[in-house]
């Protein structure tokens, strides 16, 4: 099919929904899209998909290999647990689909190299759902650092802070140290890394990192701070922590500071937002932050379909060697902390 030639929707397979709430706003984005047509999902674990199932009346499929090799699938978007995103994709890759894949894109660097080189040998794309790249501060504040409105980058500061991966809200798996990985380092540090990655144009160079068991008694590290030096000589912080507390207007945060020799810059995730104080029952209540900004879920699940459509990866979507880039921060980071040293990546 040409580019210009008219088409239908984009079929979408979507494999897991172990990442239960981001499954389910991929879902609702799938769903709303006129670009898109969920042919199904799979989950080893039907009750990980009833409320997807329950909202948007997609069908489970009990036979992944059935669901993502049916003739009107041209995509799959794989949400399953950390540890089985590597078999999701490669199987999706095997039968020429592309693939959109939850943050970590894996536990190992192993399972992320064969990953992209599965997907290579396939033909198709593999993206990563950094969904912070497409907040519209994140965008604005690529093209000011590309303009060279800060100057030379010397420092970038940033967070992704929040509430703990805790049962019943979340699957046992999340905090399970083989399952995902490990705990807040590998779970909310990749976000911030990337968008710095991405905004910056940098590599990082360096990483020293500590990060421990503090607040919640999980199972995996629950606080954390990554301390990072990139390829020009900036320096770097990242605060992962699962620290949000209950009852705080916001469940989890996203903030990059970034200072030049010509002046600095802040993003905040929460800038597009109101107070609402909340009294009905069955939601939150109290004093909540509600945003009235553009759906960044939204806005990636669109990247991901015009990527598909146009044959190519379209800005600001992910790479699977993004995707690769952040983990092998992360899992520097885990090595730094336990032995109380610098890695040097490059």
């Amino acid at each position: 099919m040409s580019p210009g030639e008219a088409r239908g929707p984009v079929g979408v397979a979507i494999l897991g929904a172990a990442h239960m709430t981001h499954a389910w706003a991929y879902a609702r984005a799938l769903t709303q899209s006129p670009d898109a047509r969920v042919v199904g999902i799979h989950d080893a674990r039907p009750e990980q998909a009833r409320w997807i199932r329950q909202d948007f009346g997609i069908p489970l499929i009990d036979d992944p290999r059935a669901l993502v090799a049916a003739p009107d699938v041209e995509a799959v978007v794989v949400c399953s647990a950390n540890i089985d995103h590597r078999a999701h994709v490669e199987l999706a890759a095997s039968l020429g689909r592309h693939v959109l894949c939850e943050k970590p894109m894996a536990t190992t660097l192993e399972d992320a190299q064969a990953m992209v080189a599965a997907c290579a040998r396939g033909g198709v794309q593999l993206q990563v759902a950094f969904v912070s790249r497409f907040l519209p501060l994140v965008s604005r504040a690529r093209a000011a650092v590309g303009d060279g409105r800060l100057g030379d980058l010397i420092g970038l500061v940033g967070g992704n802070r929040g509430r703990p991966p805790l049962p019943p809200s979340y699957p046992p798996w999340i905090t399970d140290p083989v399952q995902a990985g490990g705990g807040a380092l590998i779970d909310h540090s990749v976000h911030v890394t990337d968008a710095m990655r991405h905004v910056s144009g940098l590599e990082v160079s360096e990483v020293s990192a500590e990060a421990g068991a503090l607040l919640w008694d999980c199972g995996v590290d629950d606080v954390g701070i990554v301390s990072l030096r990139f390829e020009n000589g900036a320096v770097g912080s990242v605060d992962p922590s699962w620290s949000v507390p209950a009852d705080n207007p916001w469940d989890h945060d996203f903030y990059l500071r970034l200072v030049g020799t010509s002046g600095s810059l802040d993003v905040s995730g929460s800038a597009d937002s109101l107070h609402v104080v909340s009294a009905r029952e069955g939601g939150p209540r109290g004093l909540r932050d509600a945003t009235f900004g553009e759906d960044a879920d939204q806005a990636m699940i669109a990247g991901f379909l015009s990527s598909v459509r146009a044959g190519e990866l379209q800005e600001p979507c992910a790479s699977g060697e993004d995707g690769l880039r952040a983990l092998e921060i992360a899992l520097a980071g885990y090595r730094s902390s336990k032995a109380g040293s610098v890695v040097r990546l490059r």
